[in-house]
């Protein structure tokens, strides 16, 4: 089958979503492409949309949970949305370019492209196979107004959400979240270490701050450092923000909180960690829970990201901090109280699969190891 895969880059785990179940589709020898919506029709320039939501979720979290709220206000209305409006602009022009090149399934990974597919279902003549994956663990605006073939869900309790905001049972499958197979490879902590060149004798606490670099890492680090401990070393993981790189680099010249540029060896720092402190994105925090690290969310962006921290906090997955100094103490707790951190692993690996449960497809007789893996035997099943 020829499959064309569809995210749009507000943040990096929407991109990581699709990307985790191209990977799996190529393993299998499908023909894959990987696609941008808003940029696939030229350049949208300095205002895009997917740059104004970055912006924001970096300079002005609090608007963006405003923002997130309002729109589930609306969606809860049933009316159409400017979200849905704003869509359907380049419609046609995405219509052409399926039926162009010869694809089979359309897979999305963000609410703006399945939108856009939900207006040419209804409107125009599109015949591939659409589905959806929501890479985050609650219902969330304007997704019930959308109309494809399946949704792939990470958990049962947000397919219950689902269903509850209106959307079809029988289209809602749990297949667990897709994650790039680097994620699930084993590796001991000493190796990773090693490999990275970071001290084996110390205790290691990762602050990840996402793809865009969201929150104020230095207060963060300041709080973990409040209590002198000459074990610990903070590295700080800020993304593509180079302000925050420097502004971090400014502050400690390096003593006791290690700065590392925008990296592709994030799960081998998962794995040398000792603890994760990280925002509540989707797939990052199953990403960590999968491989299997203390995590303690903080630095959250309002809005999903808060649901996303609710439910993992809930299921024991996590710590869920409100602010700086409680998730120093979290973190310490988890470094230094083994049997909480503990606790916390065997939670995460009973409650995220990496080999989810669901059903992907009636003709699914043997589902594999793992959420992307299954999202894939389902697209090319049906």
């Amino acid at each position: 089958m020829k499959i064309l895969l569809l995210s749009c880059s507000t943040g990096e785990g929407h991109n990581h979503c699709a990307l985790a179940v191209k990977e799996a589709l190529d393993a299998r020898g499908h023909e894959t492409s990987f696609l941008d919506m808003l940029h696939m029709f030229g350049d949208p320039g300095p205002l895009s949309f997917d740059k104004i939501l970055n912006h924001i979720s970096t300079n002005a979290p609090d608007v963006f949970g405003m923002m997130y709220h309002a729109g589930a206000m609306y969606s809860a209305t049933g009316v159409t949305s400017p979200v849905y409006m704003a869509n359907i602009r380049h419609a046609r022009q995405l219509n052409a370019f399926i039926r162009d090149n010869g694809y089979d399934a359309v897979v999305c990974s963000h609410l703006f492209p399945m939108e856009t597919l939900t207006f040419l279902r209804r409107w125009e003549r599109c015949d591939v196979k659409c589905y959806g994956i929501l890479s985050d663990y609650t219902c969330i605006p304007f997704l019930a107004e959308t109309d494809l073939d399946a949704y792939f869900l990470p958990h049962n309790e947000v397919r219950e959400l689902c269903i509850q905001a209106g959307m079809p049972a029988e289209k809602l499958i749990v297949t667990g979240m897709p994650v790039a197979a680097r994620f699930l490879a084993p590796m001991d902590k000493a190796a990773a270490r090693a490999a990275l060149g970071l001290p084996a004798d110390k205790k290691i606490y990762l602050i990840m701050t996402g793809g865009i670099g969201c929150g104020d890492a230095v207060s963060l680090c300041d709080a973990i450092r409040r209590v002198p401990d000459e074990n610990a070393l903070l590295c700080v993981l800020p993304g593509r923000n180079e302000a925050l790189r420097q502004a971090l680099e400014d502050a400690y010249h390096g003593q006791g909180v290690l700065t590392v540029p925008f990296t592709d060896q994030v799960p081998v720092y998962m794995h040398a960690a000792d603890v994760l402190l990280s925002k509540a994105g989707g797939i990052s925090s199953s990403e960590a829970a999968m491989l299997g690290v203390p995590l303690v969310q903080t630095m959250v962006i309002p809005g999903v990201e808060t649901e996303n921290a609710a439910f993992f906090a809930r299921h024991g997955l996590s710590f869920f901090a409100r602010n700086v100094d409680e998730a120093a103490r979290f973190a310490d707790r988890l470094v230094y109280d083994s049997a909480a951190a503990a606790r916390m692993l065997r939670a995460q690996s009973a409650c995220i699969p990496k080999d989810g449960a669901a059903h992907i497809a009636a003709q699914s007789a043997c589902l594999p190891r793992d959420g992307a893996e299954q999202v894939a035997a389902a697209i090319t099943a049906q």
